[in-house]
C-alpha cells in the first residue's frame, strides 16, 4: 500500500506546487476567504488537513528513503490539523492576519518544495519500479 500511495502523491505534489508557484493569487484569495470565515474557515481547513494527512499517517509510515518525505507530509499536516481543531484562534491568525505580499511568498515557496518533493518521489517510484 505505502508504494500505490507514492505512486499517487508524486504527481500530485507536483500539480499542486505548480499550480501554487503559478496561481498565487487564487490560493491567495482562498486563504483570504477561509480566513474570512473565522474560526470555522480554520476548522475547515483542520479537517482537509486530516482527511489528507491521516490516511497517509496510517497507510504510509515508512520511516528510510526517499519516501520518509510523503510520512513527514502526513505528520505534518496531522500536526496542522491538531492546531487547527485545538486552537483555531492561532489558526486564524496565519489565515486572516498575514499581508498579501509575505502569504504570496509563502505559497510560492511551499510550490517550489512541492514540486521538488514530488519530482523526488517520482524519480524513486520510476526507479523502483524499472
Amino acid at each position: 500500500m505505502a508504494s500505490t500511495l507514492v505512486w499517487f502523491a508524486a504527481p500530485v505534489l507536483v500539480c499542486l506546487g505548480v499550480s501554487q508557484m503559478y496561481s498565487t493569487q487564487r490560493w491567495q484569495s482562498y486563504y483570504r476567504k477561509l480566513g474570512a470565515l473565522g474560526q470555522n474557515g480554520v476548522r475547515l481547513n483542520g479537517l482537509v488537513s486530516l482527511v489528507i494527512g491521516g490516511p497517509i499517517v496510517i497507510l504510509h509510515n515508512v520511516w528510510s528513503g526517499p519516501p520518509l518525505l510523503l510520512t513527514l507530509i502526513g505528520w505534518l499536516l496531522l500536526l496542522e490539523s491538531a492546531l487547527c481543531l485545538f486552537m483555531p484562534g492561532a489558526g486564524l491568525a496565519g489565515l486572516s492576519e498575514v499581508d498579501d505580499d509575505a502569504r504570496g511568498g509563502v505559497i510560492k515557496g511551499m510550490g517550489v518544495a512541492l514540486v521538488v518533493i514530488g519530482g523526488v518521489l517520482g524519480v524513486h517510484v520510476l526507479r523502483s519500479a524499472g
